[in-house]
Formats: C-alpha cells, sequence, structure tokens
C-alpha cells in the first residue's frame, strides 16, 4: 500500500522515446511553419521574429515539461525527472536543429530550411 505501481521498462522506454522523438518533430514542424518570420529586412520584422520564436521555444519546452512530468509520475512516480529528461533533450536537440540549419545554410547553400541564416 502506498507504493507506485510498476508498469514495466520496455512500454515505458518505448512511451518516453516515441514523446520525446514527436517533441523534436513538432520542434522541426514549427521552425519549418515560420521560417517566413526570419527574413529580416527591417528592426520591426526582428523584434516580430524574436516574438514568434519566443513563443514556439518556449510553449514546446513548457509542454516538454509538463508531458515529461505526468509521463514520470504515471510510469514510475518520478516525474521531476521525466521533466528534467524531456526539456535538456528538446533543448539539445534544438540547438543541434539550429546548428545543422546554419551549417547547411552558410556551407552548402540550403538556406531556409528552418530559418533565414546571413552568412
Amino acid at each position: 500500500m502506498g507504493q507506485e505501481p510498476d508498469r514495466g521498462r520496455g512500454p515505458a522506454v518505448v512511451m518516453v522515446v516515441t514523446l520525446i522523438v514527436l517533441f523534436v518533430a513538432a520542434y522541426a514542424g514549427a521552425m519549418r511553419a515560420t521560417v517566413g518570420f526570419s527574413d529580416v529586412q527591417s528592426d520591426r520584422d526582428a523584434a516580430v521574429r524574436d516574438q514568434v520564436y519566443l513563443a514556439v521555444h518556449g510553449s514546446l519546452l513548457v509542454a516538454a515539461a509538463v508531458v515529461g512530468f505526468v509521463t514520470g509520475r504515471w510510469v514510475n512516480g518520478m516525474g521531476l525527472a521525466h521533466a528534467v529528461l524531456f526539456v535538456v533533450t528538446l533543448a539539445v536537440a534544438m540547438v543541434a536543429i539550429q546548428v545543422a540549419s546554419f551549417e547547411l545554410a552558410c556551407g552548402a547553400g540550403w538556406n531556409g530550411i528552418i530559418r533565414h541564416w546571413h552568412c
């Protein structure tokens, strides 16, 4: 009595990995959908771009924390650990996607994949 139910490790790992992959895909999709905001021609365009990027990054990180917490509490009672796992993994993926996009834009000439870069 008072123990958290053990739901098994296999399904829990699959669920956590699937949710993280979905968050990374949602980030890439959201950035691709907002690529028009990254072509800056004026200070106002830069301000709008920054607001859009804050909304995309902030909302996905908060959603990852909430989903990670709920998932962790349901799987094994470690909600905070899962929330940190989801947020850190998503943040690292965000940086990796941005760096890869920059390298493709400035090195290979493929600009505008998830944002417009000025090389």
